[in-house]
């Protein structure tokens, strides 16, 4: 059953969502890329005010794939006490031994770390097994390119449909982003991904980097709600 997940900039963003928290609270600088990465302040202080009312993850930064750069990062953030850390795994050279290199820095912090690979930038090669074998506890697919065009420009329902069962044929938790829409929802959830992140479709004027509107929160909220089967009464 597919959950939802909103990415805010600030503290001021977070509150505004107060009546329609997320299933997870995703914390990002959309104006410093695909996954921009907020002061650890920043992350630290939006924890503290959801005080486990929702889940929290945030990003670390669209970084080169050096493993020790990587993995300074990752450490810091979790710090702050998100129940996630998210890494982008660009399509450069050295990934995979990047990935391996990482394993034991994976492995030994605490909390879970999600790989973010991208749609339009996807390796020749599949690299669920291989982050299933290093410790990642989940995978999910973005955008890497901001230019308005979103997941399903770049995939289709039946390569993401692929992913997926992939991803949770490995035990991996599983998302889908990438500037999704309200009208894409009827459309992924059937995947059965483990959750849908949003940014653009929440923002005024469905610009990333503008300010959250809380109104069109509510309705991805409504429309996710809306999309779960009715329980079975009698």
């Amino acid at each position: 059953m597919s959950r939802w997940l909103a990415s805010v900039q600030s503290l001021e963003e977070a509150q505004t969502l107060v009546e329609q928290l997320p299933d997870i609270l995703d914390m990002k600088n959309p104006s410093q890329g695909a996954l921009g990465a907020l002061t650890h302040q920043t992350v630290a202080d939006i924890v503290q005010w959801v005080n486990k009312r929702c889940l929290c993850s945030a990003t670390v930064g669209d970084l080169a794939m050096q493993a020790e750069v990587i993995s300074a990062a990752i450490h810091d953030m979790a710090e702050t006490g998100v129940d996630f850390v998210k890494v982008g795994l660009f399509d450069e050279p050295g990934l995979v031994r990047c990935i391996e290199q990482l394993e034991g820095s994976i492995k030994d912090l605490q909390t879970p770390v999600i790989a973010v690979l991208f749609a339009d930038q996807l390796p020749q090669h599949n690299l669920i097994p291989l982050l299933k074998k290093t410790g990642y506890a989940g995978v999910m697919l973005d955008t890497a390119t901001k230019n308005g065009l979103g997941l399903l420009n770049h995939l289709s329902i039946q390569s993401l449909n692929k992913f997926v069962f992939e991803a949770k044929s490995a035990e991996l938790l599983c998302g889908l982003a990438g500037a999704l829409r309200i009208e894409n929802i009827q459309q992924l959830r059937p995947l059965d991904a483990d959750y849908l992140g949003f940014r653009s479709a929440i923002c005024h004027q469905h610009t990333r980097t503008n300010l959250l509107d809380p109104n069109l929160a509510k309705q991805i909220q409504f429309q996710m709600n809306a999309s779960m089967p009715k329980a079975k009464t009698g």
